[in-house]
This record gives C-alpha cells, structure tokens and sequence, in this order.
C-alpha cells in the first residue's frame, strides 16, 4: 500500500509540476482594463503602452498605438497594434509587461522591468524552450513587426547597457514577415541562453514596426502567446516513424534525422547546464556535423516540429 500511495503521490506531484510552469499573465489578451485613459481606451490587464509611461507630461499627447481586437484566433479578443506618425516621427505600435521610459529624442527611449513594483514586471524563474503565439501582419513596404522576450536578474532595459547585458539571461526574438499576413499564422523561436543559471523576471516587447526605424502605418496583431517547456504538456515526444539519430566521432556530434518526407526541423544543441552551442534549422534525411568545442561531457540535441519534438543525450569525450 506504502508503494502504491508513494506512486501516486509522484504521479501527482510530476502533473502538478507540468501545470505550474511560469507563463504568461494574460498571454490571451482576453482581459482588458481601465488605466485613466476612459472606457474607450483600456489596455490588456498586465500590459502597457506609451500612454502609460513613466513620462507624464509625454503620454498626454503619445498616439494610441493599440487597440482591442475582436478578431481573435481564440477567444473574445486579441491586441491590435499600428505605427502612427506623430511630430515628424514615426511612434511604432508598442506593448509590454514592463513599462514604456519615453522621451521625445527615440534613441533615449526604452522598455525596462521595474523590480520594486508589481505592476511593472513579471517574475520567471525558470528556462523555457521556446516562445510561440500567433500573428496577423500587414506592414508598411520595407517594415516588419516584432515579438521579443529576455529573460533577466536585477533591473534591465532594452535598448540597455553593459550592465543589462551582464543581467540578461536568455532572449527570443521573432520578426514578422515583411508581407501581409491575412490569416492567423502560428511562430515559434527557440530560447538562447547567455547564461547559465535561472532568471528572475521576464520583459516582453510586442511591436508592428521596426523599433525606430519604423514605418507609418504598419499593422501587426498578436494572440496566444505560450512560452513552452521541455516537460510543457504542450508539447509530445514525438512516436512516429520518422528517427533521429545522434552519435559522436572525433569529438564531433553527428545528427541525422530520417524520414519519408522533406521536412524542416529547429535543431538546437545544449551542454548539460543548458547552454546552446548550437541553434538553427536543419532538414531531415541531411547529415550534419556539430562542434560542441573542446568540452567534454553530456549534450542534449533537440528538434521541434510543429507540437513535435525529439530528443537525444549524447556523451562526447
């Protein structure tokens, strides 16, 4: 009976850890909320734009660059954002889970996570495999749209400094298309880490345009946004007939993986403390060579397809 209770007892605390994981407040846009701009103009819950900035006397005449969209790829809502030009500049369409710094000379301007104030940030403590949402598009000719997260300790900005440089922890960074995107359009960026060890918080920029040098007009819309563990139910090993196949030889890591069609993988190549040494696509039925470097040791090799992923330890000595 001992043995039978201990493993459900186990059972229970492995899907308990599987539905804990950190993600996004309100990923969904489905919840929205007055900030003192009137019913007409509320932003998601947990998001910010440039009305709500840290520079009054700026967001009184900043452009509403969002909007609630009731074109949604589930549920009510989705966020819609568009590129307004504005004195002589062109303010892109703009949202965050950390706060907005304006200034009216753009170079100065940035997104940063307020540590001290919950309204400001969003603590993440763990390492997530990849981002993924989904997106609509239609740019202004020569202008894409953004979707960014970093992962962070201590204070940090983007654009930032030295000092957030040596606090960034690991980023994914998805552009846009530079076409018009009509139907809802699923992305996935894998993380790159830069660091060892866990973060604290994690800052998300959505954007319609290209930072500063963005375009009038551009519009972008953005839904579902899902950050995906290696152990996320989200995700399934995958069991089919296609085979990844991974071996060592000459200190170098060998992955091949087979199948009955050409399909396009994400292959990413971690050591054993989850620092890639390896992040790009490879196709299946292709050889490929891997240089971990001069380290020895354990290295995990991963490949995701759709909700798909496969996974191999490898030890290279």
């Amino acid at each position: 009976m001992k043995i039978r209770l201990l493993f459900i007892f186990g059972l229970s605390f492995l899907v308990v850890m599987a539905y804990s994981q950190e993600q996004f407040e309100n990923g969904g846009f489905e919840d929205w909320e007055e900030v003192g701009l009137g019913a007409d103009l509320m932003e998601p819950v947990n998001w910010s734009s440039i009305k709500t900035s840290d520079a009054d006397n700026l967001n009184i005449v900043a452009p509403v660059v969002w909007a609630k969209s009731t074109d949604a790829h589930s549920g009510d809502f989705s966020v819609y954002l568009t590129n307004i030009e504005v004195f002589g500049f062109v303010a892109a369409g703009t949202l965050t889970n950390g706060r907005v710094h304006a200034d009216m000379d753009r170079s100065k301007a940035y997104v940063y996570t307020v540590t001290d104030d919950a309204k400001w940030h969003t603590v993440l403590t763990g390492r997530p495999d990849s981002l993924v949402g989904w997106y609509k598009a239609n740019p202004a000719s020569g202008d894409f749209g953004t979707a960014i997260v970093d992962l962070h300790v201590g204070e940090y900005k983007r654009p930032g400094n030295s000092a957030d440089t040596a606090n960034l922890i690991g980023k994914a960074e998805f552009n846009l298309p530079g076409d018009t995107v009509k139907e809802w359009t699923r992305f996935s960026v894998p993380f790159e880490y830069l660091q060892e060890g866990n973060p604290e918080y994690q800052i998300t920029i959505l954007t319609s345009g290209n930072g500063t040098s963005a375009l009038d007009s551009s519009e972008a819309w953005f839904d579902d946004l899902e950050l995906i563990y290696n152990n996320s139910t989200s995700v399934k090993e995958a069991e089919d007939l296609n085979k990844l196949v991974v071996f060592t030889s000459g200190g170098m890591i060998n992955i091949r993986m087979e199948g009955r069609s050409q399909t396009e993988y994400r292959l990413m190549v971690s050591d054993i403390l989850g620092r890639q040494v390896y992040n790009k696509t490879i196709w299946s039925n292709v050889n490929l060579q891997v240089n971990p470097g001069k380290s020895k040791g354990i290295y995990i090799v991963r490949l995701v397809h759709g909700n798909k992923y496969y996974t191999r330890k490898v030890f290279v000595n």
